[in-house]
């Protein structure tokens, strides 16, 4: 074992806290009893940390799938920082390679090298800290601001504020082990879970080939996040749940603050182009037990693919020029209730034709997995 290959005050640093939240907490509450402040003040800071991350270091910077008042990028990056989890510079950097290099042993947090590699221990191994692929954010005034003084604003938010909370209803000590090292072990590692649970359990509805699942009950612990296999697929995409019940406050508050023009130029992939991965994915997948089919067989399935395909294609071209025709449309300055009325129609249309389109495969990939020959 070479001990050199560690960052030991990382080590330290990420056994230290979750000892102390979790043991110190527990002989805290045995000794002194709990009040409700202080299970609020975990949720609330948990909450806003984790929002921090996925509304302002993922998706506001990291992957620009939204502008943002410098109000809000401010607020987002102080929230942030409360999660301990390098600059919006560092992370943004480490992230970005993350999506380009999935799945090879050059990514930062690769899941290649293990489910623990990639929970942690690509945080405690001794690295150069390159920051590159981030241009367009060094810019940025208030993120140059914060990887300078990340430190300082970081060990304030996550240690001395909780501590200054609880001096008001006199348990200072209290606020700061459930405000600052319990709540921080949570932040922590339920952020870990995304890149490695999330890689291992869950389905892959978007893209088979890839790693990354969608867990949705991951995504209750890290506020949209657990639909992961999707957000690889789509990475600009300001949203990670794409169906509206799916639990994703990240896209909730992205949305509510374009209401008032806090938000704006918000990226968002066209329903076409979803369903046409989900065929994609599932075409892969029987494309893949080829190898064990004869020559016949392999044959019939191909032409039915081809089949289903010609049809999605045909249905893409005409939703595309209706899309178009919505968006012209809108923009005009007659505005005529009706005639949108009717647009809508037709792509409700689209939409069920393609979902014919997407249950014809999943009858293939049935077969298959059934053992029928579809002769």
């Amino acid at each position: 074992m070479n001990l050199k290959k560690y960052n030991w005050w990382m080590i330290s640093a990420l056994t230290l806290i979750p000892t102390i939240g979790i043991f110190g907490t527990l002989s805290y509450g045995y000794n002194y009893g709990i009040v409700w402040q202080e299970p609020l003040l975990l949720i609330s800071g948990w909450w806003l940390a984790g929002m921090g991350i996925t509304f302002g270091y993922h998706r506001l910077f990291a992957h620009r799938s939204f502008n943002a008042h410098p109000i809000v990028q401010f607020i987002s990056v102080i929230l942030g920082s409360a999660a301990l989890q390098n600059s919006v510079l560092k992370w943004s950097s480490d992230h970005r390679i993350h999506h380009k290099k999935l799945d090879t042993y050059e990514d930062p947090y690769s899941i290649k090298k293990g489910f623990w590699y990639a929970h942690i221990g690509w945080i405690i191994e001794r690295k150069n800290i390159k920051i590159k692929g981030v241009n367009d954010l060094c810019n940025n005034k208030i993120l140059a601001w914060q990887h300078k003084h990340y430190f300082k604003i970081a060990i304030f938010i996550s240690f001395i504020l909780p501590m200054i909370i609880g001096a008001f209803y006199n348990r200072p000590l209290g606020g700061l082990l459930w405000g600052g090292f319990l709540r921080i072990t949570l932040v922590h590692h339920f952020t870990f879970f995304i890149n490695s649970l999330c890689h291992y359990v869950g389905k892959r509805p978007f893209d088979s080939a890839s790693t990354a699942r969608d867990s949705w009950w991951v995504a209750y612990f890290t506020f949209g996040e657990g639909f992961h296999n999707y957000h690889h697929k789509f990475q600009w995409d300001y949203r990670n749940g794409i169906a509206w019940y799916a639990f994703d406050p990240g896209k909730w508050a992205i949305k509510f603050l374009s209401w008032f023009g806090l938000t704006k130029d918000i990226r968002k992939v066209s329903e076409y182009n979803i369903m046409l991965a989900k065929l994609d994915s599932m075409k892969t997948i029987i494309q893949e037990q080829y190898s064990n089919m004869p020559v016949v067989l392999i044959k019939n399935y191909q032409d039915k693919i081809s089949s289903l395909q010609e049809g999605a294609n045909k249905i893409v071209k005409s939703w595309k020029e209706l899309e178009k025709e919505i968006i012209n449309h809108k923009k005009s300055k007659i505005k005529d209730n009706f005639q949108l009325a009717i647009l809508n129609q037709k792509r409700k249309l689209y939409r069920k034709e393609f979902a014919g389109v997407i249950n014809g495969t999943t009858i293939l990939m049935l077969s298959l997995k059934n053992g029928n020959s579809l002769v």
